[in-house]
């Protein structure tokens, strides 16, 4: 499938199923649109979870049974709706289902124009320059990203692909192969990527690459489209507009681009849905319906990457502190309720997968990133957009007239719109990213490092919505600069309706000219250190090189591989042979699994010189390494140095112990990559056959083996 069709095979996955449940549920078709990528990764999620607790396989046909009944679920509340509406004011079924205002936000409401036109270009912008990048890349769309977590999201969509088990609260099950020890970890994400993969006939890394180019692209321009209408609490032309502005300005803020650049993708995808919730969860007051869609919105985000709840939770009770409670949609008790439900619900849906992983929550609070300690102005670098990595992909990057914008844009949704939760949120936001580089002293760091310990304590993540408001608040600026410029006051002064339609047709065209502006200004102001940040990762061959993957390719061939495991050191990458072809593996991470000392796995990683050495000198006993090897049923050994981190001490007893240990052969090298297979997995002829295959397929030289008969056939 050519790659233009791939990327329309993704939308369509990852966007009708939200979309469809929304509609039924009684969203107008603009609002179902912009709820529709949250709201397929809350049934993406809540169906892993659900047949992960039951022998049912995750696939296709299990997600379109809860697909299902999560239409039958939403026909049931669009039907309360109705007869509530039939009761209280004797309408009819036409008028019930299309409560109130049939036009008012609906496809026919052309206050949606302007914004996704915005969307759709922002959008554009963002996934088809990553994609462009992408295919002039090493191996293209089957480039393997040389990061420390992408190797784990690999992984995990190779998982969920081949054993059909995409529960977040199985985790360990991948992770944890000897011990089996539990492991919370947010799947949808992956379990998305995964069906997406199925449906288009890809691997893991392929379908990674592009859903890690298309999800945040489009999420991220909805998002900012969906912060700005809530910033104003208005869908007036200049909400229009600057709804419009805000997806294609979103491009230059370096944060965004360094997210993708360390390889936190399902942080930066939920962070990217965040906006799009928030607007939900907030319309509910004055649009009841939209409740079923807002709770399964809220739920996605918190399955895709809890830690992003901050980020929607604390925008929408400042906004019900100091807007709603102001200005109520209906009654003030009321939009409590509305407000708070979603909320409620999601969080509900939620809590069982929240349980679960509640033991780890200790282990998030104390991660820290050194990187940031250099940093000694925290309120200058967090204000700027000038945290980890920043320098050194946008060295020229000056947020200063941004800053100035959104002042601007922060004044008017204060003084015009009466809106002072937006600056709220923008200070608490900055106060928690600077207190991750320089703690706070008293209640203020304690209360402020509470929020922070959620993100891992680190600045690069907690810019997100630092950046996201700057955006939002400079998008507002220029939409205001525009009407004034258009004599929009004027016509609301005078009571004109001509002069009122006159400014409205002028604002509009300045507005598309505009919006052309910002595109060209952010693209010319930040595509080459996105890209850069982009390819930097990609090229290299740092963990996995074209040695490797020849490597891999020739494993793969060898029966062996698949009836047994292949061990290495986690830290050199090795278990990307998993995520490549399937090879299982014992580490599926550069992390190390859960076990401790005295496992096997401790033991044959420790150890691995003493493999086939036999006890005191008794060469015919098994000892311990043997016998974990037997018990951990591993063929091969695969040596691909070096360690992923500068401070990790190479394996030497597997990198030079494989070479003298009775008990191993090498079989396959290519450069420093080395497959050594298990001597007692395998007779004498089928290494011989295994190191003849080897040379015929473009191994290097390997030592000449002992003769046939001798004592040992290792070297």
């Amino acid at each position: 499938m050519a790659l233009t069709g791939t990327v329309f095979l993704a939308l369509l996955v990852f966007i009708l199923p939200g979309f469809a449940v929304s509609w039924v549920a009684g969203a107008k078709i603009p609002s179902a649109a912009a709820a529709s990528i949250p709201v397929t990764f809350g049934l993406i999620g809540l169906s892993a979870w659900m047949w992960g607790a039951t022998s049912a396989p995750f696939n296709w046909l299990t997600f379109a049974i809860s697909l299902l009944l999560a239409l039958v679920a939403a026909a049931l509340w669009r039907w309360a709706f109705a007869r509530r509406a039939m009761k209280r004011s004797g309408v009819g079924w036409r008028e019930a289902l299309l409560p109130g205002d049939w036009r008012s936000t609906s496809v026919l409401d052309p206050s949606w124009l302007l914004p996704a036109a915005g969307v759709v270009a922002g959008a554009w912008m963002n996934i088809s320059d990553k994609l462009n990048w992408l295919v002039r890349l090493p191996h293209g769309v089957g480039n393997i990203v040389q990061g420390w977590d992408s190797q784990w999201h690999a992984n995990v969509v190779r998982f969920i692909m081949a054993e059909h088990i995409a529960s977040p609260t199985r985790m360990g099950e991948l992770q944890n192969l000897e011990s089996r020890a539990p492991l919370l970890y947010p799947s949808s994400f992956h379990a998305g990527t995964a069906l997406f993969a199925e449906a288009g006939g890809l691997e893991p890394i392929p379908a990674l690459n592009i859903a890690t180019a298309v999800l945040p692209g489009l999420a991220l321009s909805v998002s900012m489209a969906c912060l700005v209408l809530t910033v104003l609490r208005s869908r007036g032309l200049t909400a229009q507009i600057a709804a419009g502005l805000a997806p294609l300005a979103i491009y230059v803020a370096p944060p965004l681009w360094i997210a993708d650049y360390v390889g936190m993708w399902p942080y930066l995808f939920a962070a990217c849905l965040a906006g799009t919730v928030i607007y939900l969860l907030c319309e509910v007051p004055s649009r009841h319906a939209l409740a079923f869609p807002a709770a399964l919105a809220f739920v996605g985000v918190l399955q895709v990457h809890p830690s992003a709840v901050t980020y929607i939770a604390l925008p929408v009770a400042l906004f019900w502190l100091t807007s709603l409670l102001v200005r109520p949609a209906r009654s003030r008790v009321s939009d409590f309720c509305w407000l708070a439900a979603p909320a409620v619900a999601g969080t509900l849906l939620f809590l069982p997968q929240a349980l679960a992983g509640s033991t780890q929550a200790e282990e998030v609070s104390g991660w820290a990133t050194p990187e940031d300690a250099g940093i000694t102005e925290p309120w200058k670098a967090v204000v700027t957009l000038n945290t980890r990595h920043v320098g050194e992909f946008f060295p020229a990057f000056d947020a200063t007239a941004l800053l100035w914008l959104a002042g601007f844009g922060a004044l008017v949704a204060l003084v015009w719109r009466g809106q002072i939760w937006p600056a709220l949120f923008y200070a608490i936001s900055a106060a928690v990213a600077v207190n991750a580089l320089q703690p706070f002293d008293g209640w203020v760091g304690t209360a402020v490092g509470a929020v922070g310990a959620l993100h891992y304590n680190t600045a690069h993540r907690l810019v997100l919505p630092v950046a996201m408001m700057t955006v939002a608040g400079a998008a507002i600026g220029v939409a205001t600069m525009i009407r004034l410029l258009c004599l929009a006051p004027l016509g609301a002064r005078n009571d004109s309706p001509a002069w009122a339609r006159a400014s409205v047709a002028v604002s509009s065209v300045v507005a598309v000219a505009a919006a052309a502006g910002t595109g060209w200004w952010a693209h010319d102001r930040a595509s080459a250190g996105a890209e850069a940040s982009y390819s930097d990762v990609r090229v290299g061959g740092r963990m996995v090189n074209d040695n490797d993957l020849l490597a891999y390719d020739w494993l793969a061939e060898q029966p062996g591989a698949w009836e047994g495991y292949t061990m290495g050191d986690p830290a050199d990458g090795y278990s990307w042979l998993y995520a490549y072809n399937g090879v299982p593996t014992i580490a599926r991470h550069y992390m190390w699994p859960v076990g401790g000392a005295g496992s096997s796995t401790d033991i044959v990683y420790t150890r691995t010189d003493m493999l086939g050495a036999g006890v005191r000198g008794d060469a015919e006993t098994d000892n311990m390494v043997d016998r974990a090897v037997e018990d951990l049923n591993i063929k091969f050994f695969l040596l691909s140095p070096d360690p992923f981190w500068w401070q990790q001490q190479p394996a030497l007893t597997q990198l030079k112990g494989l070479w003298t240990a009775p008990g191993a052969t090498a079989v396959y090298r290519k450069g420093s990559t080395v497959i050594f297979a298990v001597d007692e997995q395998f007779t004498e002829s089928e290494i011989r056959a295994m190191r003849a295959d080897a040379a015929a397929n473009g191994s290097d030289d390997l030592p000449e083996l002992e003769p046939a008969g001798s004592a040992s056939p290792a070297l």
